[in-house]
Formats: C-alpha cells, structure tokens, sequence
C-alpha cells in the first residue's frame, strides 16, 4: 500500500508500507514544473514481514515493524519548506542490525543522466569499496574529495575511477548527535537543489548513469539496546551560480 504526503508547496512523496521506504517525490523545478524526481528504484521486497502504519495524518507518517524480535519505529514528516525528515527509533531482543532503504534520485526526472548533478559533501574521509584497508582514508588531493563542488561525471573521468560504473563509498565527517546539514547536490538543468541532513557521521554515496543516493549506514543493535538516528532530504531550487562549483560543467552529458 502507498502512502501519499502533501505540503503547501504542492509537492507529494508516496511512501511505500511494505519496506517504509520513499517510492516517489514530485517536486517543482525553477519555473514551477512538477516532476518526480526520483529514479527507478530497486523493487521493493515483498515478504510477510510488513510495516504497520496509519493512515497520513497532516503531512505525517507513523510506521511500526516488529519481527524476530527487532522492534523499529519510523515517522516521516513533509514540511512546507520541502524537507522531508525521518525520525527512526530501533530496539532488539537479540543481536540485529537494521538499514533504511534510500530513495535513489534524478533531480532531472526522467530518465535524463546525472553526471552534471554537482555534489557538495563536507567528509573528510572515505572507504574505499572493494578495498582492504584498516581506517578510512584521507580524501585531500583525491577524486572522493567533495568539499568544494564538482560533478558527478567531472570525478568518475579521474584514473581512480575511470572503470567504474559509479560511486559505491561510504564517506565520514568529524560530529555526530545533532541533525547536521553534510551533502548538497544541485542539478544545473532544472534548478532542483537537495540537501541531505543527518545525525550520523557518515553515509553512502551510491550513483549510476541515471540515479544517486545517499544513504544513511546501518545500525548495529545488541540486546536491549536503542538507537536513534534522523534524516532530512530538503528538495529547493537554487540559481546555479549561487552553487560554487569548481569543476566545469557540461550540460549536454544530460541530452
């Protein structure tokens, strides 16, 4: 069953009860066009194991999931500024981890490609995927250095990464506790700026030709344990020259 959250805006997320997760976001570009701006999502699983929810109630969303003994609560909230915050709380009688699934975004809509999407990320750090290494490594001087501003398809040119399909890492900052803003991407072609909060100390940046998320990292419970964990996707529009990118841009990559 889908679950459909409206603001003032005129902007609906539909979320999924199955996996609690976001299937759909229709979201105004600079001129006031509406799309859905999220990419084609993995399918959801179908199990027995459902999310028990209420119906919406003004911009709100209350889930439950109990099974094997991992207990999650998880409520969604659509602001009128176009922030959609996930508050997550998870219990469990034995040893658990529990993850959230991301939505996958194209800030185009459509299926228009996303190597011009600019990214900003405030990590210091990143973990190499399909890498051993003991701690995560410094990303001055790298392709995974995202403090200042770049495209998505401007990095994945670097010898690094010039094999990969996209990016499949988990990045770290210094802080955690309190809902911090750590990502920015803007898409040129649209205006459509998200920004992705946490109160985690890390996340991970999946991107293929057509999509990209960030993700937030999974959770370790042991018996008895809480853990508390919150998310906000802010979707805006911006004027790009607003968006300090210090890589060029070419547009027609999106054609």
């Amino acid at each position: 069953m889908m679950h459909l959250l409206r603001n003032a805006r005129g902007m609906r997320v539909a979320i999924d009860a199955h996996d609690a997760s976001v299937r759909a976001w229709w979201a105004p570009d600079r001129y006031g066009r509406l799309a859905d701006v999220l990419g084609a999502a993995p399918p959801a699983c179908r199990s027995s194991t459902v999310w028990q929810c209420a119906p919406p109630d003004d911009g709100r969303l209350l889930l439950h999931l109990a099974h094997d003994g991992l207990s999650v609560r998880l409520a969604y909230r659509l602001d009128d500024d176009g922030s959609l915050h996930l508050d997550c709380a998870a219990t469990a009688d034995t040893v658990s981890r529990f993850a959230l699934a991301a939505p996958r975004f194209n800030l185009q809509g459509g299926r228009a490609a996303v190597g011009d999407h600019v990214l900003r990320l405030a990590a210091d750090r990143y973990w190499p995927g399909g890498h051993s290494c003991s701690d995560p490594l410094d990303v001055a001087g790298s392709a995974f250095d995202f403090r200042q501003p770049a495209p998505l398809a401007s990095r994945l040119a670097w010898p690094a990464l010039a094999q990969s399909a996209g990016f499949r890492h988990d990045f770290y900052w210094t802080g955690s506790g309190q809902l911090r803003e750590a990502a920015q991407v803007a898409d040129p072609a649209s205006g459509r700026v998200l920004r992705f909060s946490s109160t985690q100390d890390s996340c991970h940046l999946y991107s293929d030709a057509r999509c990209f998320s960030l993700l937030a990292q999974g959770v370790q419970l042991q018996p008895g344990q809480v853990r508390r964990f919150q998310l906000a996707y802010r979707l805006g529009v911006q004027d790009i020259d607003a968006f300090d990118i210090s890589e060029p841009v070419s547009m027609m990559s999106n054609k």
